[in-house]
């Protein structure tokens, strides 16, 4: 073989290893990204499991939500509703008796001024 045919030879060899390299460097990028990618989605995964995780605390059966629901049903809400109403008759029965008691007394200082 000649010695141009060898340096030829030897040039394309480097060609092509320069060509792979880039090819190389490539797949490390993307390697990279894909490793990146992994980690996110592991964090994600966890997260996700975190919040299941919460959910069922709040709303299973000892929950939260569950709690609240059954101390919401002790809670009196009609008796109170009711002792509501029967105050706002009481206040308006005291205002009626109110007044007539200003009236009356209203009268009386009529009549001693009256007289007197």
């Amino acid at each position: 073989m000649s010695e141009s045919l060898i340096l030829e030879k030897l040039d394309n060899l480097e060609k092509n290893a320069n060509k792979l390299n880039l090819k190389v460097d490539k797949i490390e990028i993307a390697v990279g990204l894909i490793a990146v990618q992994s980690e996110r989605i592991n964090n994600l995964s966890i997260q996700t499991q975190s919040l299941w995780l919460k959910y069922d605390k709040a709303f299973g059966d000892n929950g939260t939500i569950a709690r609240i629901k059954q101390f919401q049903v002790g809670c009196p809400r009609e008796s109170i509703k009711n002792r509501l109403k029967n105050q706002d008759k009481t206040i308006s029965n005291q205002w009626i008796a109110l007044g007539l008691l200003a009236t009356v007394l209203t009268g009386c200082l009529i009549k001693i001024l009256m007289t007197g």
